[in-house]
């Protein structure tokens, strides 16, 4: 699951239907925090206080517990405009998050510095990134998306082909194949993206990926 931006709610609910599944394992890919400030405004903002830049709720940290942190695009910036000092300390656990998780299966990871392409209108695709095993998990992007990469020869760039995605029913990853799957968003999205609260399974041993919304 991720981009859960700040939405305890959609989270609650979200975590009730994953852990109602039986998963082994719940990793969040980042984007827990919402930042008030945009990139764009960060190199000069002056801080004046938490609450000018993020809502900090502990209750976040407390539906995370026991949850694989993955750290995104808005725990970075936040990061970087409060002094150390200023945080408490349940919220670095949440902050300071390794940039992926990585099995011998899949790359997990937020994916905002990953090498964006659009491959569709509107369509982001970070098609071109480095996938050591079988799949490349991310967020970022807020949609529910599903690509099989195929090679297309030297010098030229894979070709991301999108899959269809039906809701509930397990994907088989083929064994020669290379996926790219859009988790989709806890926090609310546009219609056109898919619908939200959403969130993925995994099954590594089985190799299937199923897409799952609330």
């Amino acid at each position: 699951m991720t981009d859960v931006h700040g939405d305890t709610a959609r989270l609650r609910t979200v975590l009730t239907a994953v852990r109602e599944q039986g998963v082994d394992r719940v990793v969040c890919l980042g984007d827990v925090f919402e930042c008030r400030i945009g990139k764009r405004e960060a190199a000069g903002h002056v801080y004046d206080g938490l609450a000018g830049v993020f809502d900090a709720d502990p209750e976040l940290a407390r539906l995370l517990e026991g949850v694989e942190l993955v750290r995104g695009n808005q725990e970075e910036r936040i990061r970087a405009l409060v002094p150390d000092a200023e945080l408490p300390a349940w919220t670095r656990p949440l902050l300071d998050a390794p940039l992926e998780h990585r099995t011998a299966f899949a790359r997990y990871c937020h994916g905002h510095p990953l090498p964006w392409r659009e491959p569709e209108p509107g369509l982001w695709c970070p098609a071109d990134a480095e996938i050591p095993g079988r799949a490349l998990v991310h967020g970022h992007h807020h949609r529910s998306a599903l690509h099989r990469l195929w090679p297309q020869g030297a010098g030229r760039p894979v070709r991301a082909e999108r899959l269809p995605i039906r809701f509930g029913e397990p994907y088989p990853l083929a064994p020669d194949g290379r996926y790219v799957v859009n988790v989709g968003s806890v926090t609310a999205c546009s219609p056109d993206r898919g619908p939200s609260p959403a969130w993925a399974v995994v099954d590594e041993a089985a190799a299937t990926v199923t897409h799952h919304h609330a």
